[in-house]
Order: structure tokens, then C-alpha cells, then sequence
């Protein structure tokens, strides 16, 4: 691309998307992770030097954080989980990164998604920050979309 954006886009624009859930906004998304297991061998006949072969895939746990509102929809889903297990209650979720005039520039699915944990908000009485929740979210693969047409 001649004319590409070099400079970094900003971290604060971005949306989360899930199936069937909608939520106003979150205040964080961390954990877009992914890894291939490294294993080594010794061939027979080369005794200084070891080989590397790629083994499983494995992805982090994302984890995004909201402000504690009276929607209860994210807790409904968990609860649904420890009740039922993930099996059927699985979901797409949508990241969607965008630039300053907030067009989408990329876009991770995550595949296969559901909680494996909430964090309610911690209390204080001499604080006036917001409460905040988190939700741990399990996956089993990440996909990126990138939209070069923002990019310029």
C-alpha cells in the first residue's frame, strides 16, 4: 500500500460485539493473545543442536472490563455456563478496533466464546470512582480482518 497509515492507531476506539448480548460499551479489552506450543527433539545423529516443531495452538483468556450498570446480561450468560456447562452456550464475539474518525481499521472473532469467570465491583466507601465488573471469557481461536481502505 503506497499511501499506508504508519503512525499507531489509538488504544480507547474500539467496540466489542456478542452474539446476542448487547452491552453499551467497555472500558477495557485485554488477553487477544495466541500461542503455538514449541517441541523440541534431538535428532539421532546431531548431538549439539536440538529441532523445534510446532505442537498445539492454545489462545489467553480476554478479559473486558465495564462499568457496573443495572444490566445483568454478561452474569446471566456465566450463570447459564455453571448451570449447563458451555455446550450450546457458546457465542461469537466481535473486537473491533477503529481509528480516530472511529471507522473500523481491524477485527478479531473470537471463536467459541463463553465466561469462565465475573468479577463484581470492589466497594469502597472513600473512593468515587465508578464500580467496575470484569468478565474472564475462554475461546478456541482468534480471527483478523483488516480493512486496508481505513489505513490510508
Amino acid at each position: 500500500m503506497p499511501n499506508a497509515r504508519t503512525d499507531p492507531f489509538p488504544r480507547y476506539h474500539f467496540l466489542v460485539e456478542i452474539d446476542g448480548i448487547s452491552r453499551a460499551g467497555f472500558m477495557t479489552c485485554s488477553g487477544l493473545e495466541e500461542e503455538t506450543e514449541v517441541r523440541t527433539y534431538r535428532e539421532g545423529g546431531d548431538q549439539s543442536t536440538e529441532r523445534k516443531l510446532a505442537g498445539l495452538n492454545s489462545y489467553a483468556a480476554i478479559v473486558l472490563e465495564m462499568g457496573s450498570t443495572a444490566d445483568s446480561e454478561l452474569w446471566e450468560w456465566r450463570q447459564r455456563i455453571k448451570r449447563e456447562g458451555a455446550q450450546g452456550n457458546r457465542k461469537a464475539i466481535t473486537i473491533i478496533q477503529q481509528n480516530e474518525a472511529r471507522e473500523e481499521v481491524k477485527r478479531w472473532l473470537i471463536l467459541d466464546a463463553w465466561p469462565s469467570k465475573f468479577t463484581a465491583p470492589e466497594f469502597d466507601a472513600t473512593s468515587s470512582d465508578n464500580a467496575v465488573e470484569s468478565v474472564e471469557i475462554q475461546h478456541e481461536g482468534l480471527q483478523l480482518t483488516v480493512r486496508p481502505a481505513a489505513f490510508s
